[in-house]
């Protein structure tokens, strides 16, 4: 037979290696804003998927590449996702398909127009060869992912989930970037606030400032477990050993001084360096009008005087402002700093 399975060359550009081993080149799709989905190649990570900007980061001679939940370091072309793989088999499987009809219409002597006649006059025998049409190649099906961070090291434009650690191309520590990064959409939120009044009305405006009050408190909870995770899994701690201790923070890392006793006795390390009493005060109260703001739609109940011992009124609403909401940000912010210093080794 002159043809061969693959034919060489094409858009794909083949190429024959030896005996019946062939190499492809197939280029991945990206989403609609030119990310490439990865996934870790160690299968015990998780969430273990994130996507990469093309065009950012290290574009040229990359030998290794991270993942920025584990930091597990391989060749860049080992983090491929399992979509993408289908997605190759299945350019590769209408490949072959077409160099098997190529090849029977070689075998059987079949012209361009798939047809050949054998004999003539009272005796003639027509072959005909007919394809099936070959279903679509259908492109990689994605996950969405909207954390977006910039790393400050080598500039790659990655999505992650949660909180990542690590850059997916150099493998720098860039938790502090992505806090960063959580705390700016909050205060860009913040910053809108008098346009949505101005549009929308002063309730609306309203309950703009208490969802961004809500989102400082979940950041400040997230980025204190996200730091006590990766100490964990550095010392190498058991799974039943963090499964308790983590049961046993619950979620008082909520609460400004809870997460301080907790992380004395999880950690054995304090959480507020230089930062004074009234500041962690301010903090810890700010922090408590989350609990009727989530809970009871803003009004003030007896469970939140309790606790805050303030001077406002059961059944009244409770009040945040923006300007505590920023203010409790920038205290947040420099916790968070104190503690990655202390705590985190730079690699």
């Amino acid at each position: 037979m002159r043809n061969k399975l693959f034919q060489e060359g094409g858009p794909h550009r083949i190429r024959h290696t030896g005996g019946d081993h062939y190499e492809m080149k197939v280029s991945i799709p990206t989403d609609a804003e030119g990310r490439t989905a990865r996934a870790c190649p160690d299968s015990t990570c998780s969430p273990g998927y994130f996507k990469v900007l093309g065009g950012t980061g290290i574009v040229d001679d990359q030998e290794q590449a991270f993942c920025p939940y584990c930091r597990h370091a391989d060749e860049p072309n080992a983090f491929y996702t399992e979509e993408q793989i289908r997605y190759a088999k299945d350019i590769a499987t209408r490949e072959a398909i077409s160099g098997v009809e190529r090849m029977l219409k070689d075998s059987l002597g079949l012209g361009s127009r798939s047809k050949r006649t054998l004999g003539g006059g009272l005796l003639s025998i027509e072959m005909s060869l007919k394809s099936s049409p070959q279903p679509p190649v259908r492109r990689p099906f994605e996950d969405e992912v909207r954390r977006d961070v910039i790393c400050p090291h080598c500039g790659l434009d990655q999505s992650v989930y949660g909180l990542a650690t690590w850059c997916a191309d150099c493998g720098a520590d860039i938790f502090l970037a992505h806090v960063e990064a959580e705390i700016a959409v909050v205060r860009a939120m913040l910053a809108d606030v008098p346009r949505r009044q101005a549009s929308l009305g002063r309730r609306t405006a309203a309950k703009d400032v208490e969802n961004c009050l809500e989102d400082t408190v979940s950041i400040f909870e997230a980025v204190l477990r996200a730091m006590v995770r990766r100490l964990q899994d550095e010392a190498g701690m058991p799974k039943e050993d963090v499964e308790q201790q983590n049961k046993k923070i619950g979620n008082g890392f909520q609460n400004a001084r809870r997460a301080a006793d907790l992380l004395s006795t999880v950690l054995a390390v304090p959480l507020y360096v230089g930062v004074s009493e009234s500041d962690i005060d301010f903090l810890a109260r700010v922090f408590e009008k989350r609990h009727p703001i989530t809970h009871n739609l803003g009004v003030v109940d007896r469970k939140y005087l309790d606790k805050v011992q303030t001077a406002e009124r059961e059944g009244r609403e409770v009040w945040v402002s923006a300007r505590e909401i920023e203010q409790a940000l920038d205290l947040s912010l420099t916790v968070f700093r104190s503690l990655h210093d202390r705590l985190c080794s730079s690699r």
